[in-house]
């Protein structure tokens, strides 16, 4: 009778066993790598604001190397120079300058040994992560914007006083929205991530 049972049991013991690794993992959320979280090497960034006439701008991206991402942000007003160091543990603003409309990029040479100014994001990019007072609320957001839905959006929360500040980013894009928020005077700015060229 044993026999039988474990001749009849077999089968579906193998077909057990015969699930791909694949498919185990198939429904586990992929953490992005802090370098992911910048748009492509040579793209311009549109983002459309509301609540202030500069939170609309444009940031164009140039990969420097792959530690060192200059970005040059216009609102129409004024045009910033932004340099970010990523190493294993941080994205960190290391540049930040008033700039002509079409400035020089700076060499991985000359900004190597720059201080910090801000850290921008700290892994491990997790919720509950604080950081310089930022703390990681989410990483499994969901985003509309217009007719796009992104996944496992990453957002940031710092509270000062009265202030929220909010920062979503997604994988392979950047920055997708900021938010300011003053409590007191119920007054909101925004600006979000309309196209990338």
């Amino acid at each position: 009778m044993r026999y039988l049972l474990f001749i009849l049991s077999l089968p579906l013991l193998l077909i057990g066993c015969t699930q791909q690794p694949s498919d185990i993992t198939a429904d586990l959320p992929v953490t992005p790598t802090l370098l992911s979280l910048f748009p492509p090497d040579g793209s311009t960034a549109y983002f459309q604001g509301e609540g202030n006439e500069f939170a609309s701008y444009t940031v164009h991206t140039t990969y420097i190397d792959t530690q060192h991402i200059a970005q040059i942000e216009d609102n129409g007003g004024v045009t910033l120079l932004k340099v970010y160091r990523i190493t294993e543990k941080a994205i960190e603003l290391v540049l930040q300058e008033v700039v002509e409309e079409s400035p020089a990029i700076p060499t991985a040479q000359q900004v190597a040994s720059l201080p910090i100014l801000e850290t921008v994001l700290q892994s491990p990019l997790q919720a509950g992560q604080q950081f310089h007072g930022w703390t990681i609320v989410s990483t499994t957001e969901t985003l509309t914007i217009g007719d796009t839905i992104s996944q496992d959006v990453l957002l940031v929360v710092r509270k000062e006083d009265t202030t929220t500040t909010r920062k979503y980013f997604a994988p392979h894009i950047g920055l997708l929205r900021t938010e300011y928020e003053m409590q007191e005077d119920a007054f909101v700015v925004t600006s979000t991530l309309t196209k990338i060229e």
